[in-house]
């Protein structure tokens, strides 16, 4: 037993659906080939008992008619009628009160050994008598002159050849019902584990050919196919992470290898014959010194994007916590211009406050580094459709139209030339967008070239109570 059910064990789905899914239809099958089999049977020997029942009413009419009731010897004179009533293959027997047979009549049925028998009721019985069935139906009768027992006897050897007929074909109908519920168990096992073959054949695809491969989805929008489309997005999602990453390494790559480079042709010149030059050996490392400052930054913006994946949410404040940025970034530049519009009673956001704070420090900073003429932001805060609004206003350079859908990518700057001498190493807004993102927030931008830009993000209002 425990071998057969770690060899099922091991089966394929696909044929483990086929004989479930085929013996369930088998069952099915058989299971109303016996009832019609029984059926069949208990109406053919229904109809077999009416016809005997028929014959005796005949009998008993004949015998206990009030005008001239039979008497034992007359019954004996009247085999003659007693033969016209008779049925073929069917004897017919009457027997007195002490058993004694009066008259037997057969019509092609030869005398049985079968022992007459009285009765006080009316009585069917089948017997089998060698190899044929036999119906045996026995009921009193009495009248003034006799009293017995009417006894009719039936071959069933028809009926027996036409339930053996039925049977058979029976049979033969099962044998075809199990090859079809298999046929068909195969089928149903196909049609659905198709769209698992497809997950199942593109999956070794994109073993072979990468991540562009996608399962082909039918139009029939059944569970399979919901989750052939679910396999599809997060292929799409795990393409463009692996190419986000892909592009990260670049990125990261080319930022790294600038300073580095410039710290070590200081160090090389340095070794070659500078450290023996007091003017060279300072400047040397006051550049190398602005470099390992630079890598020292961009580790740390790194490190921040990369945490992006954890924290609590709220609740926080923002009319509050939007003063405080406020007055810092006034302290650290008094040149600025900066305007706050807080809407009163704005619920909190769902948010925690240090990771808000730094989204604020990072479109506060990116708005002071992009403003020369016109040294005035704006920060507006307000509640609209259950979503908290914060929007950072200045009259900066701007933003071309065809780099605002990137400049929120890792390491994208606009200018990379202006935006060296500014500092910064790109990835401010890409982690401003991953906090956001993190506790369901969004950000949109609106900028013009020479007009300025306007940051907006929102967060869902949290469900938590002071």
């Amino acid at each position: 037993m425990k071998k057969w059910r770690n060899y099922y064990s091991g089966l394929p789905i696909k044929w483990k659906i086929t004989l479930w899914s085929s013996a369930f239809m088998f069952i099915l099958f058989l299971s109303y080939l016996i009832l019609q089999y029984l059926i069949i049977e208990q109406r053919t020997l229904s109809y077999e008992k009416e016809n005997v029942n028929h014959q005796l009413e005949e009998i008993l009419v004949f015998i206990e008619s009030s005008n001239e009731p039979l008497s034992a010897e007359e019954i004996q004179r009247s085999e003659n009628d007693f033969s016209r009533i008779n049925n073929e293959d069917q004897l017919m027997r009457i027997i007195d009160e002490k058993g004694n047979i009066i008259i037997s009549v057969s019509n092609d049925l030869a005398e049985t050994d079968i022992s007459p028998a009285s009765v006080n009721s009316k009585r069917f019985e089948v017997i089998r008598n060698g190899e044929d069935p036999l119906l045996i139906l026995r009921a009193p009768v009495a009248n003034a002159e006799f009293t017995g027992t009417v006894e009719i006897i039936r071959s069933m050897e028809m009926f027996d050849d036409f339930i053996d007929n039925i049977f058979v074909i029976l049979i033969a109908a099962g044998v075809g019902g199990l090859l079809l519920s298999f046929l068909g168990g195969t089928f149903l096992s196909k049609q659905l584990l198709s769209n698992v073959r497809a997950m199942t054949e593109t999956m070794q695809k994109i073993k072979v050919n990468g991540l562009e491969e996608r399962v082909p989805i039918n139009e029939t929008n059944d569970e399979i196919a919901q989750l052939g489309k679910l396999f599809n997005e997060l292929m799409d999602d795990l393409e463009a992470s692996f190419l986000q990453q892909k592009q990260f390494v670049e990125d990261a790559s080319h930022e790294l290898r600038t300073p580095l480079a410039i710290i070590h042709g200081h160090l090389a010149l340095l070794n070659r014959w500078g450290k023996d030059d007091p003017e060279v050996l300072a400047k040397s490392l006051d550049s190398s010194l602005k470099e390992v400052d630079r890598l020292i930054k961009l580790v740390q913006e790194l490190l921040e994007l990369s945490r992006a994946e954890a924290g609590t949410v709220g609740p926080i404040e923002a009319g509050p916590l939007i003063q405080t940025v406020k007055q810092n970034f006034e302290l650290l530049h008094p040149d600025f211009t900066f305007i706050t519009h807080i809407q009163e009673n704005i619920p909190s956001a769902a948010i925690p406050a240090r990771h808000l704070e730094q989204v604020l420090i990072i479109l506060l900073d990116n708005a002071v580094k992009f403003s020369r003429e016109e040294k005035k932001i704006v920060i507006a805060c307000t509640f609209e459709n259950q979503a908290i609004r914060i929007m950072v206003m200045d009259r900066g350079i701007g933003i071309p139209e065809q780099d605002i859908p990137f400049v929120l990518n890792r390491f994208y700057r606009v200018d990379k030339a202006r935006s060296r001498k500014q500092g910064g190493q790109g990835l401010g807004l890409a982690i401003a967008k991953r906090w956001i993102e993190k506790y369901n927030g969004t950000i949109g931008i609106q900028s013009g070239e020479g007009e300025g830009t306007t940051f907006t993000i929102a967060f869902p209002i949290s469900d938590q109570r002071d």
